[in-house]
């Protein structure tokens, strides 16, 4: 799948630092259930162009159980340069584990290194959606980030629990689908370009499906 937005972001933050980003999504599933992911994005901006900004892996195993919802396992990574919100390369690595149903779904995520060493955060989520007419979709999303140990980066910076939300929509329009997401968080801001920013914002995007 390839797909353009107007920014990237992740549990309530830009990551590309509020930047428009390409994406390309490349997904294999198996008839077993066992499945894997790579994904990778360019950001733009007036100052630098474009740019690399991420490199994802996922690998997992899915069943469905009986009638019931899927049991979802599996692990995650995701690299992320210098152009992000960061401003230095960064990055996590976590596994995750929950139930997938036809409309609501949850996942709980559990990191060692989030986005800094021995930095354990523990996220919970809750996604759900609907499909009022053909070709269209909105969802609900709803996730809370906790801090679990107290490493350097932590300790130092006193870390909370952060919480964030999205609503979205999304129309097919032929093989294109359009999508308009308004997401956020808190209780802190958001930073970069050294500067805060509120954590409310509207993202649009298309995606194609190859």
């Amino acid at each position: 799948m390839a797909s353009v937005w107007s920014q990237e972001r992740l549990r309530g933050y830009s990551l590309s630092a509020g930047h428009p980003v390409a994406r390309l999504d490349l997904s294999y599933d198996d008839v077993s259930g066992f499945y894997a992911a790579v994904s990778g994005s360019l950001a733009y901006s007036h100052e630098y162009h474009l740019k690399p900004l991420d490199l994802q892996e996922s690998v997992g195993f899915t069943r469905q159980l009986g009638d019931g919802p899927a049991i979802d396992v599996g692990i995650h990574n995701s690299n992320y340069s210098e152009y992000s919100r960061y401003g230095r390369p960064a990055g996590y690595t976590e596994a995750y584990a929950g139930l997938t149903g036809k409309a609501l779904s949850g996942h709980i995520y559990l990191s060692p290194n989030y986005f800094h060493s021995r930095t354990w955060r523990l996220y919970g989520e809750l996604e759900g959606g609907v499909q009022p007419a053909k070709g269209l979709l909105l969802s609900a999303h709803a996730g809370l980030l906790v801090p679990i140990a107290t490493g350097s980066y932590a300790a130092a910076t006193k870390s909370k629990a952060q919480y964030d939300w999205r609503v979205a929509a999304a129309q097919d329009v032929g093989r294109v689908t359009m999508h308009l997401d308004l997401s956020g968080g808190g209780p802190s801001d958001d930073f970069y370009e050294g500067r805060s920013h509120n954590r409310t914002a509207l993202v649009a995007g298309a995606s194609f499906v190859f």
